[in-house]
């Protein structure tokens, strides 16, 4: 693989290597949920794993942590290697899961309750047809408790990656963004605010600096205003983001400048400042 690319592309991939997973984990969540309610159901599964041709968020995370990490060397990158590994992992038992709820969903309509499994035909519950459905039934169960723990160690291993990513501006300002997201996101915890506090254990006032800086650089006036001036409600003492607001004020001033002399020669060689009608 071209290691220039990969380089440049890192920031990215890592950023849609957090987004799918906490979309994953969000997906997982309410599938979990719903199964100890009312039983597995099929609905999302494709939004989740997708086919071979129209690829789910689990299947998009799988391939890019697999560019990312699969040729990593555990003695040198543990925690990219383990999240590799685990990733592929929960991939292949939701496939399983999968095949499994679309059984289920396929023939409910054999079941003679919401509640029993279908029964062999000639109705007295013996034979491979009931046993089948059981053992299908327990290996639900099963998946769904590999999968919940497996995402949990992933989860683990992902912060220990992203410790090493703070500079990632990408990566910070999209879980700035998406931190009012539902706690589902994460098992027991709201993810981009669990993952922000790993890589800004000293206030997220620097994750907000960073953030308006970055926003700076690509001409989001509005965004970085906002940015900056989160950080200082977060910390008043805080000279980075006072700093990037004197930045923004000369920027916006140096554009309004530059416009004004623009408005100037247009009116001085008699072209109107209307677009033409």
């Amino acid at each position: 693989m071209d290691t220039c690319w990969l380089k440049e592309k890192r920031d990215l991939f890592l950023k849609n290597v957090v987004k799918d997973f906490l979309d994953s984990c969000s997906f997982f969540t309410d599938l979990k949920e719903h199964t100890a309610k009312y039983g597995v159901r099929y609905e999302g599964f494709d939004f989740w794993v997708g086919t071979q041709q129209d690829k789910g968020k689990l299947w998009h995370l799988k391939d890019i942590c697999h560019v990312l990490w699969g040729d990593s060397d555990p003695a040198r990158d543990e925690n990219g290697f383990m999240l590799d590994w685990m990733i592929g992992a929960i991939f292949h038992e939701a496939m399983k899961l999968k095949e499994n709820a679309y059984m289920i969903e396929r023939y409910r309509k054999s079941y003679p309750s919401e509640t029993k499994l279908p029964l062999h035909p000639n109705n007295n519950g013996d034979g491979p047809g009931m046993e089948f459905f059981e053992e299908t039934a327990h290996e639900i169960k099963r998946a769904i408790k590999r999968i919940d723990l497996l995402l949990e160690h992933a989860g683990g291993y992902l912060i220990e990656v992203l410790k090493q990513e703070k500079e990632n501006a990408l990566l910070v300002r999209y879980l700035l963004e998406a931190m009012n997201s539902p706690a589902e996101h994460w098992p027991g915890e709201t993810g981009p605010k669990r993952l922000l506090d790993a890589l800004f254990p000293m206030g997220l006032d620097e994750a907000y600096c960073l953030a308006g800086e970055s926003y700076l650089e690509g001409s989001w006036f509005v965004e970085a205003r906002k940015a900056f001036e989160m950080a200082l409600e977060l910390n008043p003492n805080c000279t980075e983001a006072r700093s990037g607001l004197r930045l923004l004020e000369k920027r916006v001033k140096e554009i309004a400048m530059v416009l004004e002399r623009e408005y100037e020669i247009q009116a001085k060689n008699g072209i109107s400042a209307d677009p033409v009608r």
